[in-house]
């Protein structure tokens, strides 16, 4: 008798231990439910600055584009490393301005042939530009007042030679070209010189390291060797509203291998 009061207990106790099984289950996803949410809700405290910033980019690049201003802007407001690397490591208006703070020593010509920035015409939108060019190598953009500055940077080839084109846009605009040789090891400075002064001057002997060229229409070339590297740049003054801005900017207004350039110019002619 007492070994049946024995099993009858102990099938009593089973019984009992499976049916509040399903009740501690429960309980347990409950509570693991509560520790997660808990976790995600901490974890968007403590970086909800970063995901807002995720979702602006993602804004971003679906809007304008990884090749926008507003794209380059995203990083250079958040102090974030920018994933397209910097065409210039100066102000953009440096650049710009050498045609409105003349450099020291140097000399004026004039010129009949309209000066021109190789395949691009001045005024080409940054979208129709891209669509000439391709995607840019290197980008830049800075702000003066309400009016957006960008350069758009490429690496290019001429003669064997390694040089770097920037196109300089304001408003969306493409205003000032520049030719850029840094490797002056493989770059007789005489040669550059020699083939400006025959497509714009007409073989005129040019001495300077310094000088302007301007056309008829009031577009000017400028050529500088400073010892460390040879910039040609080009500037379109046909743009009323662009010439009062940068002449704005410029008064300081305050607004919210071994191949060397040696052989045959027509290439260079082209380009130039």
């Amino acid at each position: 008798m007492t070994t049946l009061n024995l099993n009858i207990a102990a099938i009593l106790l089973s019984r009992n231990a499976k049916e509040n099984s399903p009740i501690d289950l429960s309980m347990l996803y409950l509570l693991l439910a509560l520790v997660s949410f808990f976790l995600v809700v901490l974890l968007f405290v403590f970086l909800r600055r970063r995901v807002v910033q995720l979702f602006r980019l993602w804004y971003i690049l679906l809007v304008h584009g990884q090749y926008s201003f507003e794209f380059l802007c995203f990083f250079k407001d958040n102090n974030l490393r920018s994933p397209i690397n910097g065409c210039i490591k100066d102000e953009i208006s440096q650049h710009l301005l050498v045609f409105f703070r003349r450099i020291k020593n140097s000399v004026d010509f004039s010129t009949e042939t309209p000066i021109d920035y190789g395949d691009v015409p001045f005024m080409t939108t940054t979208k129709s530009l891209f669509k000439i060019k391709g995607k840019p190598d290197c980008m830049k953009v800075g702000i003066f007042g309400d009016t957006r500055f960008i350069v758009a940077g490429y690496n290019e080839t001429l003669q064997g030679l390694k040089i770097k084109s920037f196109y300089f846009l304001v408003s969306g605009k493409f205003v000032m070209g520049e030719f850029m040789f840094a490797d002056l090891h493989n770059v007789k400075p005489e040669n550059l010189i020699t083939t400006l002064s025959k497509k714009y001057l007409k073989n005129i002997p040019v001495a300077n390291d310094v000088f302007y060229i301007m056309d008829a229409q009031g577009n000017q070339l400028n050529y500088e060797h400073n010892g460390f590297a040879i910039s040609i740049k080009y500037l379109y003054c046909g743009d009323q509203q662009t010439n009062e801005l940068l002449g704005r900017l410029a008064s300081g207004e305050n607004l919210v291998g071994n191949n060397q350039v040696s052989q045959g110019h027509d290439e260079l002619l082209d380009r130039f």
